[in-house]
């Protein structure tokens, strides 16, 4: 594999250009402050969520939270990532089958070698 110099100083100098920006810091447990009646600031209590807001999202400091725009804004392939992904027997059934494509193919054989390692880290394990 080869990578050229020129790209791997493009990519050094946007890492640094991304460490040098100054990230927002965690809200302290009170909700650091006081808020408007009548405008949603986000979640109250943790583990709720904002009906206005996706929290959490805004990275950069005084940056406020990006607003929740309706589902026909967002692309398609996002909603597709929610959709279960075939199991391994599954898979290995569309393989005899020969019907599979070759990004399930590879996560064909990257689930039985994930298999394969825990087997033989269990056996050394347990002798």
């Amino acid at each position: 594999m080869s990578v050229s110099i020129g790209a791997l100083q493009g990519l050094r100098s946007r890492w640094s250009a991304l460490l040098a920006l100054p990230l927002r810091a965690p809200l302290p447990p009170g909700g650091g402050g006081g808020s408007k009646k009548g405008k949603d600031k986000g979640p109250r209590v943790v583990g709720e969520l904002s009906r206005e807001v996706v929290t959490g999202c805004g990275l950069l400091k005084n940056e406020a939270d990006p607003p929740i725009k309706p589902d026909a804004e967002y692309p398609a392939w996002l909603f597709k990532m929610l959709d279960p992904r075939p199991t391994i027997k599954e898979l290995e059934k569309a393989y005899t089958g020969g019907g599979l494509t070759i990004p399930e193919l590879r996560r064909l054989w990257r689930l039985k070698n994930k298999a394969r390692i825990k087997e033989s880290n269990f056996l050394k394990a347990k002798s």
